[in-house]
This record gives C-alpha cells, structure tokens and sequence, in this order.
C-alpha cells in the first residue's frame, strides 16, 4: 500500500451534518471516487457535508474542479459543503485558487465540529 493511496470514508456525525474524511492524494485519478464519497454523504439527507482534508497530501485542479462542482450540486438541493484544509500545502492551494472564498472552510476538524454542530442546551439553575 502507498502512503498516499486515496481513501475516504462517510460518517453521520449529527441528524444535520455528515462528514466525509479524506486522505492521501487528490488528483485526476481520484477525483471521481471523492465526487462518489461526496454524492453518498449528500444522499443522507444531511444540510451540511463536511469535508476534511486533514490528511490529504497532495490536491490537483481536477480535484479543486470536483470540489467545485459538488458544491454547486449540494447547493442547487438547498445543502452545503464545508472544507477542513489543516496542511498548510492544501489550504494554500485552496486560498491561491480562491476557493476559500466560494465555500466555508476551517483550519482543524474541532473548529469546524465546534461551529456545525450545536451544544445541547443545558438547564440553567432556578433562581430565588
């Protein structure tokens, strides 16, 4: 196995929000199985689909395009994509390319969970 082979994998983090975790690299031979992860979190019915590139170690303008186009495809369904670009390799492609720009995107998976998903609502003390 390379070290860079792609692999994502789907989770349903909340009722609202599914998360689609990628690693490896991002290029013209793995954009369509990205696209793929994406369509199958976007099935789920979820309002958000949250994209972590945590790991990924190399992403090419095929990529950025199929980023693209899942964006616009989530948004015609009243959905969106969110991106997590923590490598500082990957977050400058995404800001030099302006896609930072086009979708909302966060610097750690915590950062992104801290702003998706809300805190339960806690019981505050009855007053005297």
């Amino acid at each position: 196995m390379c070290l860079d082979e792609f692999r994502a994998a789907v989770a349903s983090l909340t009722r609202d929000l599914v998360l689609v975790s990628v690693s490896g690299e991002l290029d013209l031979y793995t954009a369509g199985q990205l696209q793929a992860r994406i369509d199958e979190a976007g099935a789920v019915g979820a309002d958000t689909v949250l994209v972590d590139l945590s790991e990924v170690s190399f992403v090419d303008s095929t990529a950025l395009a199929a980023l693209v186009q899942e964006t616009k495809r989530l948004e015609g369904r009243g959905h969106s994509l969110v991106l997590v670009t923590n490598d500082p390799r990957t977050r400058r492609v995404v800001e030099v390319t302006g896609l930072n720009r086009v979708l909302r995107t966060y610097a750690t998976l915590q950062d992104a969970l801290s702003d998706l998903v809300p805190l339960p609502q806690t019981l505050t003390a009855a007053r005297p």
